[in-house]
C-alpha cells in the first residue's frame, strides 16, 4: 500500500508533467497503476521505481499513459459537432479550415470531426491536428481500430462509408478519412510546443480542464487563446466553463451548444 510520502511523490510527478491534479480519493487507482507498471518493469522497490521515473523518459511516458483517463467514443457530445458543422458553413474564418483536438485520446474525437467536416465541406480543404500526452493512446489512434462500443453512436451509412468492418466487434477507420488527421505527442501546458502547431479556427479541448487546478487551467486556456484566430471558437466539455478562469472569450450559444469565441479585436486590458 502507498504511504502518504510516496503518494505525494507520485502525485507531484503527475502534476509536474501533465498539470493533472490527482485527488486523495484516487489513491487506490494510482496504486493499482503503479503496481501494474512495476510488474511490467520487473522491479519491486518503490524507491527504485521513483528513480526510474525521474531518469528514464520512456518509463515516465509509460507511467503517464497508465494514469491518464481515456474514456471516449465516436460522436460523443454530438451537439458540439452539429455546432461545428453549422459554423463552418455560415462563417468564413479562412481556408483551409484547421481544427485542433486536444486531448485527442485514442482518436475517436478527431476522426469524428473529420467525418463531419467531410460530409459538410465536400472537397473544400481542411485538416485536424490531434494532440495527446499519452503515447499508448496515440498508438491506438494511429492504428484506427475500434470496437463496437466506440462506433455504436455512428449512423450505419457512415460506418460503411468510413470504416472497414473486420467483424462484429472490430472496425478500422478508412484512409479516406484517416488522411485528414495528424497525431502528435505533446502537453497543453507547453507554450513553445502549442505555438509550434500554428493557428486554428476551431479548437476542441474537452474534459481536460476539470483535472487541472486553477493556475494550470489559466495557463492552458491562455496557450489555446494564442493559437486561435480572431473570430475562432473554443469547444469545452459540457461540464466545463471558463467562468473564473478567463474573460478573453465571448460565450456563444449555437443551437444546444455553448462555445467560446475569440474576439476579432482584442481588448487593451485583459483580466483573469
Amino acid at each position: 500500500m502507498l504511504t502518504n510520502y510516496y503518494f505525494e511523490q507520485f502525485k507531484k510527478i503527475v502534476y509536474d508533467n501533465t498539470g493533472i491534479t490527482i485527488p486523495d480519493n484516487k489513491k487506490y487507482f494510482l496504486e493499482i497503476r503503479i503496481k501494474e507498471h512495476m510488474l511490467e518493469l520487473g522491479i519491486d522497490s518503490l524507491k527504485d521505481y521513483l528513480v526510474m521515473l525521474k531518469t528514464d523518459k520512456m518509463v515516465l511516458k509509460e507511467f503517464i499513459s497508465k494514469v491518464t483517463v481515456n474514456e471516449t467514443y465516436f460522436y460523443r457530445e454530438f451537439f458540439h459537432l452539429k455546432a461545428l458543422a453549422y459554423l463552418v458553413q455560415t462563417e468564413n474564418l479562412g481556408s483551409p479550415i484547421r481544427v485542433l483536438s486536444i486531448p485527442s485520446s485514442t482518436g475517436e474525437e478527431p476522426y469524428s470531426i473529420a467525418i463531419v467536416l467531410k460530409e459538410v465541406l465536400g472537397f473544400r480543404p481542411f485538416s485536424i491536428t490531434a494532440v495527446d500526452i499519452d503515447i499508448n493512446a496515440l498508438k491506438k489512434a494511429k492504428e484506427g481500430l475500434y470496437n463496437y462500443r466506440s462506433v455504436s453512436k455512428l449512423p450505419e451509412a457512415y460506418l460503411n462509408k468510413y470504416f472497414d468492418i473486420i467483424d462484429n466487434n472490430t472496425f478500422k477507420i478508412k484512409d479516406n478519412i484517416k488522411k485528414y488527421v495528424k497525431f502528435y505527442e505533446g502537453n497543453i501546458l507547453d507554450e513553445r510546443f502549442i505555438k509550434s502547431l500554428g493557428k486554428f479556427q476551431y479548437i476542441f479541448c474537452k474534459n481536460l480542464l476539470i483535472y487541472f487546478d486553477r493556475p494550470a487551467k489559466i495557463k492552458a486556456v491562455n496557450n489555446l487563446y494564442d493559437i486561435l484566430v480572431g473570430g475562432g471558437y473554443l469547444f469545452l466539455g459540457h461540464a466545463e466553463s471558463l467562468s473564473g478562469i478567463s474573460s478573453l472569450f465571448e460565450p456563444v450559444k449555437i443551437n444546444d451548444a455553448i462555445v467560446y469565441k475569440k474576439p476579432i479585436k482584442e481588448e487593451e486590458d485583459e483580466f483573469f
